[in-house]
């Protein structure tokens, strides 16, 4: 085959060693270059780069043909330069809930790649011997655990994503009626349960990408909220120690995550480029079933593509039949273009109250998300 000397380049978050989706999208890539003569370069980077990358373009009018991220990050339209997908393109494998998942404003900037992106609990059968469904089964074991140098669950609270399961358990979410609603009482509520717990040793907070599943592995923590992208890493060293259920009902309410896509956009314009119709092969080439499938059965991913996910449902193992099904449990994230200050406020937040209280800590996501979109109206 005549090589093409053309060179797409795809930027990527790397989220530490936990990350095995990696491996896929480098095997892809390097498939889609052997058959197609287009050399597809995958740029990994950790998330924060990932997202001031994105964000710099505006300025710099530089950035890469492609970028595989979490749907939520197609509200970066206007500072990443992104191109509009064309409509219809990929409505022969994408439903229209998958498609919607990168929309913003009803338009389609985004397409796609793989379902899920939900919150679950990961727990060890060895210390909690059913499902723990409930927040009362983790106080219950907290004496004798902590005895032992365990602590009943974790979380990444230093993250937005992580804090909504209990936001939502006090009758929060951060959107309603199309605006941010994130300075209110079950704002409040949700930040005090959050210190207190962490105070009584009942709740950890680590880092989702090293310490978490770290000690989540030692068994020094006995059950994590985590995501179901993690689930590839955690079956491989824990087996049968391993459960999955739905996140706990606290005060009895049902704690809920967001689910979404990760997916392709197009920064700097460029379906616009003379690289058009490589970069949409390209695209064309993740959604077929051969690539689909290698996500679903090599990595453990929830593929976008249904006919493969029913596959991958149909031949699945109880616990990941579980991580499916959980799915449809959880709520749509909102894609709204304000959606990064609201994640920006609540980042904020969470930092101010590992140092201090959960008065400063609501001042200060009120203060960041006011701020933040007074300074966003004024573009």
């Amino acid at each position: 085959m005549q090589r093409n000397h053309k060179e797409l380049v795809l930027w990527h978050e790397f989220d530490g060693p936990g990350d095995t989706s990696i491996e896929v999208l480098e095997g892809i890539c390097k498939l889609y270059t052997e058959r197609f003569g287009i050399q597809v370069t995958p740029q990994v980077m950790n998330i924060t780069e990932l997202i001031a990358g994105l964000n710099r373009i505006k300025d710099t009018r530089q950035g890469p043909q492609l970028a595989m991220v979490p749907a939520d990050m197609s509200s970066y339209v206007g500072n990443g330069l992104y191109s509009e997908v064309p409509g219809g393109l990929f409505a022969d494998v994408l439903t229209e809930s998958a498609l919607s998942t990168m929309q913003v404003n009803g338009v389609q900037y985004g397409v796609p790649v793989l379902r899920g992106n939900h919150l679950v609990v990961y727990y060890n059968t060895e210390i909690y011997a059913s499902p723990p469904t409930a927040w009362d089964i983790f106080e219950e074991a907290a004496e004798q655990l902590s005895a032992q140098g365990i602590v009943p669950i974790g979380a990444d609270l230093q993250q937005g994503y992580w804090f909504i399961p209990f936001l939502s358990a006090f009758g929060g979410w951060p959107v309603e009626a199309g605006k941010p609603n994130l300075a209110t009482s079950e704002m409040k509520q949700a930040l005090h349960f959050i210190r207190n717990k962490m105070d009584q040793g009942v709740l950890t907070s680590l880092d989702g990408s090293n310490g978490l599943l770290e000690q989540f592995i030692d068994g020094k923590v006995g059950a994590i909220i985590c995501g179901e992208w993690i689930y590839n890493h955690l079956d491989k060293h824990m087996k049968h120690k391993l459960g999955v259920c739905q996140l706990p009902v606290i005060a009895g309410r049902q704690s809920l995550s967001m689910s979404s896509s990760i997916g392709l956009l197009y920064p700097n314009h460029s379906l616009a480029s003379e690289e058009r119709d490589h970069i949409l092969s390209f695209t064309r080439f993740m959604l077929s079933e051969e690539c689909q499938s290698m996500w679903a059965f090599q990595v453990q991913r929830i593929p976008a593509h249904e006919k493969v996910q029913n596959r991958l449902a149909a031949s699945a193992a109880p616990n990941k039949k579980k991580i499916l099904s959980l799915l449809d449990h959880a709520r749509p994230m909102p894609n709204d273009s304000f959606m990064i200050h609201i994640w920006e406020a609540l980042s904020a937040g969470l930092t101010e109250l590992s140092m201090s209280n959960p008065e400063q800590a609501l001042q200060q996501i009120d203060l960041t998300i006011q701020k933040s979109l007074s300074a966003f109206q004024s573009q």
